[in-house]
């Protein structure tokens, strides 16, 4: 890889302005994407890959098309709200000013959906990491007003630019507006004001949004990150109306071939500010390559291509409730589990049909961590329970049993897979099982999480309930025993 000196970002930046692209700059001067970035954040302020949108930062327009000349559609094709729990969009979204210009935001079908489904008209929408602006966009075209806030005035400069463009609709009289703050200070907005928050933070230091910008979440380690997205989280509280509603989409990472849950523990941040969960969504991303050298990769060192994030959807409700207990489910038997004919997974997403799920979860599992000999299905007691390499706990029902049962089955080094589900409960709100799991097992030295996969059944049984999200996907939490 080459030493970036001076000289060699002077080419770069230079070659950026032409227009080369990042992976044409990358092959020729033989350095990473993340270093383009950082040098193009550096330079000019923000992390923005066209360059027509580096001519509008840096004050060159004249080269530009104006953002309202742009647009061929000011609303997506054929666009039906989202029923179930598991989001897929293979198409990022281009009506209006959307584009993928800046880098690491979010596809407008996302803010679409939550804003359609927990606002209504003339509500007040607030994004406190707005970026180049794309909930705002979606508030002008769905009517609703929107305060747009991101520590980076660039960022604002080109949110500004993106919704200048004439939009009427039969009622008027919505405001669009975007400021320089701190999600983390809040200061401009009073207590009780906001009706939706909808926001996309930064996942740690994944992309760096700005250059030596302490405030920035997105320059914070993961450690960091999370303190300080608690102090989001209980902001968010603040300013949010009794009832309304709170959509984070968040991601994980991973470090040395194992997750980090950083999804889940954004999520604990806001449970503990005081919300409650009223959707968590699993949104499946597109952009994971599954042959070739990622899939070889894969399965050569045994990890999965992250391939979800979560959209947890809060709400806000004064009186607390305890959560209620998972019932208790049957132990599956499973007749037949080690079918050749089952395809390998590769990614963190797993996309099964509701009559076969668990047997190709468990062959996947058996196949990528065990042998037909050395794995133990926990409260199965045809199979010895002595040196084995793998223990799967097939409900996560019972986490505290299943995680002795575990220590006492597996060898060192082996893997501990639990397979677990959100509950609906009946008064509307999430117990969302997977993060209690995580949290309990991260206290145990002797363990540490390796994988988050996500089941996503295809044909699950649809409810009556035209209000709640169909929760159609459940998680598989992989640990390895420590050697």
């Amino acid at each position: 890889m080459a030493q970036i000196n001076l000289e060699l970002e002077k080419s770069i930046i230079a070659d950026k302005k032409k227009g080369l692209s990042d992976k044409d700059i990358g092959a020729k001067f033989g350095v990473t994407l993340r270093a383009i970035e950082k040098i193009i954040t550096k330079e000019f302020g923000i992390n923005i890959s066209s360059p027509a949108a580096l001519a509008s930062v840096t004050g060159n327009r004249q080269k530009t098309v104006p953002a309202a000349n742009r647009i061929k559609t000011l609303a997506p094709k054929d666009f039906e709200m989202e029923k179930t729990t598991v989001w897929s969009f293979k198409s990022r979204g281009t009506w209006a000013t959307h584009n993928g210009n800046y880098r690491g935001n979010w596809s407008p079908y996302i803010p679409r959906n939550v804003i359609l489904r927990y606002s209504k008209d003339k509500d007040l929408v607030l994004d406190y990491f707005c970026g180049a602006g794309t909930t705002g966009v979606e508030c002008k075209l769905l009517n609703r007003n929107f305060t747009g806030i991101d520590i980076n005035p660039h960022a604002i400069g080109l949110a500004n630019e993106n919704i200048n463009f004439e939009f009427h609709t039969s009622t008027t009289g919505t405001n669009v507006d975007f400021m320089v703050g701190d999600a983390r200070t809040l200061d401009n907005i009073g207590n009780n004001s906001i009706d939706l928050i909808c926001a996309h933070p930064p996942y740690a230091d994944i992309v760096q949004y700005t250059h030596n910008n302490e405030g920035d979440l997105s320059n914070c380690s993961v450690e960091k990150f999370l303190i300080e997205i608690g102090k989001t989280a209980r902001e968010s509280y603040r300013v949010l109306k009794p009832y309304g509603c709170c959509a984070i989409l968040i991601g994980d990472m991973r470090k040395n071939k194992n997750v980090i849950p950083l999804g889940f523990r954004t999520i604990e941040r806001f449970l503990n500010a005081g919300f409650e969960l009223k959707d968590l969504v699993i949104k499946r991303q597109h952009n994971c390559k599954t042959t070739g050298f990622w899939y070889t990769n894969s399965i050569k060192y045994n990890f999965l291509l992250l391939a979800h994030e979560y959209l947890a959807i809060f709400k806000k409700k004064e009186a607390g409730h305890a959560p209620t207990e998972n019932a208790d489910q049957p132990i599956l038997t499973i007749d037949k589990i080690m079918d050749e004919t089952i395809p390998m997974e590769s990614t963190t997403v797993w996309i099964f049909n509701e009559k076969n799920w668990m047997a190709q979860t468990l062959y996947n599992l058996i196949k990528r961590y065990s042998s037909t000999d050395k794995y133990a299905l926990f409260n199965n007691n045809e199979r010895s329970t002595l040196n084995k390499n793998l223990v799967i706990d097939l409900t996560g029902n019972n986490i505290e049993k299943s995680l002795v049962f575990a220590k006492n089955a597996l060898s060192s080094g082996g893997i501990f897979a639990i397979i677990c589900e959100d509950i609906r409960r009946e008064d509307e709100f999430i117990t969302p099982t997977a993060i209690h799991i995580e949290r309990l097992l991260r206290a145990e030295e002797g363990f540490h999480i390796k994988e988050i996969v996500v089941v996503s059944i295809e044909n699950a049984n649809r409810t009556n309930n035209k209000d709640d999200l169909d929760i159609t996907h459940k998680y598989i939490l992989i640990y390895k025993k420590a050697d």
